[in-house]
């Protein structure tokens, strides 16, 4: 019974889905449509749409209204529509879309050109009483004569249908060969700019100029750049040199063949030389609106298309490599709005007629190519193994020598420790001899942690900045103990302190200025320490105002010890050189030692 009752329940809800599916009303266009725009090529819901949205249906529904009256507007829509008028002729104007021109990164303007004699009004979408002193525009005449000035829209216009009110940029006459631009923009927002170019020039036929560009062995730009000779020239047996010593141009005996081989210049020739790369052809008395459709007919009567171009174009080798007649023709190109229909001028193409001729560089026979190959790899071999042999000996010879080195270095480093500690110990023995012995105690204290610290760093050659400084800081203060002297230690903020210096490299300088310079000043002497970066270097300095003391002496350990580890350093680390400059005066001696290239 159960069962029954749930098969009919099942049956009674499918029975209700049939039957609200077929009740339910179908939607029609209409319906479908209602409340969409269709901007470009998106249908908006404006019931739903974004505030950008909603801005693209407006300027839509602007741009249909002023279409209506029979201006035109660039797509995607910008600001500036353009209306031609009839002209005195009665006949229609013959509308054309120039090639799109612009300075601005991502901004192209449009162009027209127009075949007629009537005017041209111009008119602003978006642009009201309200936010019109937010804009600028002003109308050229052939890049020479402004015809409006910089100034704010203040003409405003209705519609036809009277549904949008726009600004009236004004009407501007026909004048045979006269080019106008008109640009405008947001004061506020500069991005917010549109121009535009109408063009009532006659069209022209292309002046063209054609230069074979190469690459020179023998002279050669320091920009880079190829070298280029004309074309249509005949062949030079003579060519322009510079002479330096005098500094005059001559006329001397080519030293290269020339590549162009014409004597006729209505035939046309050159050799199809390695240097040759491409062919540029400019259009002298090209417009920015117009465009030229350029092909290439090639030996066998085939036409190529190149590009279409408003000022030059270059054809590569590859196109015109072999041996054979070709014809290059430049035609000028008209084209109604949307891309089509599009006229060719054929009467005013201009052609310019060419014969590459073969190379005259003889090819090598390939058993010739082969026993050369084959010789050079095998002269190659011989050398790679001389050279390597040689090369391996070289590195052997400089690793023991550096190993050598080391080892020198290490035993120079070795007795600055006790000849630094028996200087201390005299210091100490010093002060207990005048019976100083509260200063000894401070001395001693001093000279356990510094004495610590060089033993612990004993092993090393190098070590931070930082640790050096505290080294010097210690050795400093408990010879302040002894003689009373002022000091300052300072260290380049932007350098890293961790950064590694040979150890103890100041010390004996500082030792120096301390018992030969400033010892006898007591409160007057002064010891100044820096530590700079400079570029890639770093400059340790140790200044005193003692007497001064001769440069070239060698009778100090310590000095002697430094200058022989510098020499050392210097003979294993060719790229960072140790340089010692010591400089005395009556005032002070200056020692600076520089690490170079350091950092």
């Amino acid at each position: 019974m159960k069962l029954l009752i749930k098969k009919i329940t099942l049956s009674a809800i499918i029975c209700l889905v049939y039957t609200a599916a077929f009740c339910q009303k179908h939607m029609t266009e209409a319906e479908f449509y209602k409340n969409k725009v269709k901007v470009g090529g998106m249908l908006i819901d404006t019931t739903r749409a974004t505030p950008a949205q909603m801005a693209s249906v407006y300027k839509s529904t602007g741009v249909s209204s002023l279409a209506k009256d029979h201006y035109y507007f660039d797509l995607p829509y910008k600001i500036i529509g353009v209306r031609f008028t009839t002209g005195k002729s009665g006949k229609k104007n013959e509308i054309y879309e120039g090639n799109h021109w612009g300075n601005v990164v991502g901004k192209r303007y449009k162009s027209i050109i127009v075949d007629g004699d009537g005017g041209v009004e111009f008119a602003a979408l978006d642009i009201t009483e309200a936010n019109a002193g937010d804009f600028r525009y002003h109308v050229v005449q052939n890049e020479k004569r402004e015809l409006v000035s910089w100034t704010k829209p203040s003409v405003f216009k209705k519609t036809t249908d009277g549904t949008e009110t726009y600004a009236y940029l004004g009407k501007f006459d026909y004048v045979p060969g006269q080019v106008l631009k008109i640009e405008i923009y947001n004061i506020n927002n500069y991005a917010n700019l549109d121009a535009a170019v109408i063009d009532w020039r006659k069209a022209e036929k292309p002046d063209i100029l054609a230069d074979v560009l190469y690459f020179s062995k023998k002279f050669s730009r320091t920009d880079g750049e190829m070298m280029g000779k004309i074309l249509t020239d005949t062949a030079h047996n003579t060519e322009l040199a510079f002479d330096q010593k005098n500094g005059r141009v001559f006329n001397r005996p080519v030293s290269v063949k020339d590549f162009i081989e014409t004597t006729d210049l209505n035939d046309i020739k050159l050799r199809a030389d390695d240097s040759l790369k491409n062919i540029r052809f400019i259009i002298k008395n090209s417009k920015i609106t117009s465009v030229n459709k350029i092909t290439l007919t090639q030996p066998d009567g085939e036409v190529i298309p190149i590009r279409q171009t408003d000022a030059w174009v270059d054809v590569n080798k590859e196109f015109w490599k072999t041996p054979g007649k070709y014809k290059i023709t430049f035609t000028p190109r008209l084209q109604k709005h949307g891309g089509k229909p599009v006229l060719l001028l054929d009467s005013l193409a201009t052609s310019i007629s060419f014969t590459v001729l073969p190379s005259d560089k003889k090819d090598i026979p390939l058993k010739t190519v082969i026993a050369i190959i084959l010789t050079l790899m095998t002269a190659t071999a011989i050398m790679f193994t001389i050279f390597r042999n040689k090369q391996k000996r070289k590195l052997e010879k400089e690793a023991q020598n550096r190993q050598i080195a080391t080892l020198q270095l290490q035993s120079v480093r070795s007795q600055l420790n006790p000849h630094f500690i028996f200087n201390a110990l005299a210091g100490i023995q010093n002060l207990i001899n005048k019976n100083a012995i509260e200063d000894a105690n401070k001395y001693l204290t001093r000279f356990a942690r510094l004495t610590r610290n060089v033993l612990d760093d004993g092993q090393k050659d190098l070590i931070s900045i930082e640790k050096e400084t505290n080294l010097l800081d210690d050795y400093l203060q408990m010879e302040q103990t002894r003689f009373g002297f002022n000091f300052s230690l300072k260290v380049d903020e932007r350098l890293d302190q961790q950064i590694e210096v040979p150890a103890m490299l100041l010390q004996p300088f500082v030792e120096n200025a301390v018992k030969h310079g400033i010892s006898s000043l007591k409160e007057k002497g002064k010891i100044d320490v820096s530590i700079i970066g400079k570029g890639s270097d770093i400059l340790l300095t140790v200044q005193d105002n003692g007497k001064g003391f001769n440069g070239q002496q060698t009778d100090g350990k310590g000095i002697k010890l430094c200058r022989e580890r510098a020499e050392l350093f210097n003979s294993i680390h060719k790229n960072t050189l140790i340089l010692l400059h010591i400089n005395p005066s009556e005032n002070g001696t200056t020692v600076t030692i520089e690490l170079k290239n350091w950092l």
